[in-house]
């Protein structure tokens, strides 16, 4: 491969888009990538309402704090014949130490059908241009992108016993020029659901157990896969359910289905990876084996998509 990444986005974290626990909320990584990804569009000669998002993996790897000065770069990773691979990074402006990495599959539509359609030939073109290697810290870590089958549907959710986190419509504002929800919507809906999992115990676990026993105990997201199975549009609805999923000494697991509560069949499928973190010394805690104890006993077992 031999194109190159390409900048494009630079600006800061503003102070409102950081969250409890002092960096950049997801939701607001996301939106440097939307404006990246429609810049890469852009540069390919695509319009935006013929390429639909199928698959997300993101890893969070450095807070951005308010006021961090961050630009995002885009490549392409693989280019088939209807559908695609690319890449984005957001980096510190000042260290070039990469923050976030946003992966995206991408199929490109007919319009006025909806159907897979080949790509252009000055889209193919202009792709060669950004077409390189990812770098190793853009791989998956926690988690497999291979043979990701959804098997997500509310009447699934309710046997397994996954806890409702999140419910309403899709409104205007978190939507694009064509109705569709943006990237930066769903992962708003996400995030906003996850304090409804109430799995603070093994947290509180965690702060008696560990050594050194750190007064504030929280979580951060480090990893994040998502299969979209479809987008919804301007005034559907969405319920969101969820279950913690299992950990390890380093990390936990979680899952998230984001249904149509019409219908009962799924929007989406996300699976997470977090760590636990002092929040005073800013530095991720390894899980106490009662900590560990506490957290499965909450999980539903060999959950995933």
């Amino acid at each position: 491969m031999s194109g190159a990444a390409v900048e494009l986005w630079r600006g800061c974290a503003n102070a409102w888009e950081c969250d409890h626990v002092g960096h950049l909320n997801t939701r607001y990584y996301v939106a440097r990538i939307e404006q990246a990804f429609a810049s890469l569009a852009r540069r390919l000669e695509l319009a935006e309402d013929d390429l639909l998002v199928k698959a997300q993996h993101m890893r969070f790897l450095r807070e951005a704090r308010a006021g961090a000065a961050l630009h995002a770069t885009g490549q392409v990773l693989r280019w088939g014949r209807d559908d695609a691979d690319v890449l984005f990074l957001l980096h510190h402006s000042g260290s070039g130490q990469v923050a976030a990495t946003f992966r995206l599959s991408l199929a490109h539509l007919e319009r006025g059908s909806g159907r897979p359609a080949p790509w252009p030939v000055q889209a193919t073109s202009a792709a060669r241009a950004f077409t390189c290697d990812a770098p190793d810290e853009a791989r998956p870590r926690s988690i497999s992108l291979d043979g990701a089958e959804v098997t997500a549907s509310m009447e699934r959710a309710r046997q397994l016993g996954l806890r409702p986190t999140g419910l309403g419509m899709i409104m205007p504002d978190v939507c694009d020029a064509h109705g569709r929800w943006r990237l930066s919507g769903f992962m708003g809906r996400v995030a906003d659901s996850i304090p409804h999992l109430r799995n603070g115990e093994w947290r509180e676990v965690l702060a008696r157990t560990a050594p050194g026993s750190p007064s504030r105990v929280g979580s951060a997201l480090v990893e994040f896969q998502t299969v979209h199975v479809r987008w919804p549009r301007i005034g559907d609805g969405c319920e969101v359910r969820s279950a913690l999923a299992g950990c390890t000494d380093r990390v936990t697991y979680s899952s998230h289905w984001l249904l149509d509560p019409e219908t009962g069949s799924p929007w989406a499928a996300v699976r997470t990876v977090g760590i636990a973190l002092d929040l005073d010394a800013r530095r991720a805690l390894p899980l106490t084996a009662e900590a560990q104890a506490a957290y499965r006993a909450a999980s539903v077992p060999d959950l995933t998509l």
